[in-house]
C-alpha cells in the first residue's frame, strides 16, 4: 500500500505529468521520424527523376509526387497533434510546479523562474527533440545514401564525424558549467527586481549578460572549428562527383544533395549540446524543494 501511496504522489508532481504522457510523446515522435524519411528520399526522387527526363522516361517523376504528398499528409496532422498535447502539458506541469513548490517553502522569485524553465522543457521536447531525430536520421540516412552513390565519399563523410564529436565533447562540458551559473543567476531575477537598489539590478542583469556572452563564444568557436574539417570534406566529395566516369547529371544532384545534407545536420550539433546541458540542469532545478 505504501508503494502504491508513493507512486501515485510520483505521478501527481510535474514530472509526474511528463512520464504519465510518454505514449503520446513517442507518437508525435514516430510522426517525426516518418517526415524525416521523407526528406531523405527527395535527393533520390529528384535525382531519379532529373536522370528519368533526360532519358526520356517521365513515369520515373512518379515516385517524387508520391513522396511529396506523403510528407503533406503526415507534417501536417503531426502539427496538429503536437501543438495540441505539448501546450495542454506545458499548462500542466506549471500549475503542479507551483503548487507543490508553494507546499514545500520555496520563494516566490525561484518559483517564478522555474515556472518559466518549465516552458524551456516543453519547448525542448516540442522543438529540439525532433530536431535531434531529424538530425540522426539525415546524418545515418545521408551517409548510406552517399555510399551507395560513390563509397568513398560516404567515407569521407563519416571520417568527418570524429573531429566534430571530439570539438563538441570539449565545448559541451564547458557549456554546461557556464549554464549552471546562468541558472542560478535567473533563479534571482524576480527577487533582485523587487530590491529597490539600482546597484543590484544592474549586478544581475550584467552577469547574466556575461554568461550568455560565454555560452555564445563557446557555440561560434564549435561551429566555426567543425565548418573547417566540412570544407574540406565537402570539396573532396565535390571533386569525386564531378569527375566519376559516366555519372549522371541526376546522380551528381543527389551526391552532392546529400553531401549538404550531412553539413546541415552536423552545424547543428553545437546548439543542441548547449541545449542539452541547459535542460539538464533546469530538470535537477524543477525535482529541487530548495
Amino acid at each position: 500500500m505504501q508503494n502504491r501511496d508513493v507512486l501515485a504522489q510520483d505521478n501527481d508532481t510535474a514530472l509526474g505529468a511528463l512520464k504519465q504522457r510518454t505514449l503520446p510523446i513517442a507518437f508525435t515522435y514516430t510522426l517525426s521520424f516518418f517526415e524525416n524519411l521523407f526528406e531523405l528520399a527527395y535527393p533520390w526522387a529528384i535525382g531519379l527523376a532529373i536522370n528519368g527526363l533526360i532519358i526520356g522516361q517521365t513515369n520515373l517523376v512518379w515516385p517524387l509526387v508520391a513522396i511529396w504528398l506523403a510528407h503533406i499528409a503526415v507534417g501536417a496532422f503531426r502539427q496538429l497533434y503536437d501543438t495540441r498535447l505539448f501546450s495542454r502539458l506545458n499548462a500542466l506541469m506549471g500549475t503542479k510546479t507551483v503548487r507543490d513548490q508553494r507546499k514545500d517553502g520555496v520563494s516566490v522569485s525561484e518559483i517564478t523562474t522555474r515556472v518559466e524553465m518549465i516552458d524551456e522543457l516543453i519547448e525542448f521536447l516540442e522543438h529540439e527533440m525532433p530536431f535531434l531525430l531529424a538530425m540522426i536520421v539525415g546524418l545515418v540516412g545521408s551517409l548510406v545514401f552517399l555510399a551507395l552513390y560513390d563509397l568513398g565519399s560516404g567515407l569521407v563523410m563519416l571520417a568527418l564525424m570524429v573531429p566534430i564529436l571530439i570539438i563538441n565533447a570539449v565545448t559541451g562540458m564547458r557549456a554546461y558549467r557556464n549554464n549552471v551559473a546562468l541558472n542560478s543567476q535567473w533563479e534571482k531575477q524576480v527577487e533582485v527586481i523587487s530590491d529597490h537598489r539600482p546597484r543590484r539590478w544592474h549586478v544581475h542583469f550584467g552577469r547574466l549578460a556575461r554568461w550568455r556572452i560565454r555560452l555564445s563564444d563557446l557555440d561560434a568557436t564549435s561551429w566555426s572549428l567543425a565548418q573547417l574539417f566540412t570544407l574540406v570534406a565537402v570539396i573532396i566529395v565535390i571533386y569525386r562527383a564531378a569527375t566519376g566516369d559516366g555519372v549522371m547529371a541526376g546522380d551528381v544532384f543527389a551526391v552532392l544533395s546529400y553531401a549538404l545534407r550531412v553539413e546541415h545536420n552536423l552545424d547543428g550539433v553545437p546548439s543542441f549540446v548547449q541545449q542539452v546541458g541547459r535542460l539538464i540542469d533546469i530538470r535537477r532545478r524543477i525535482q529541487s524543494t530548495r
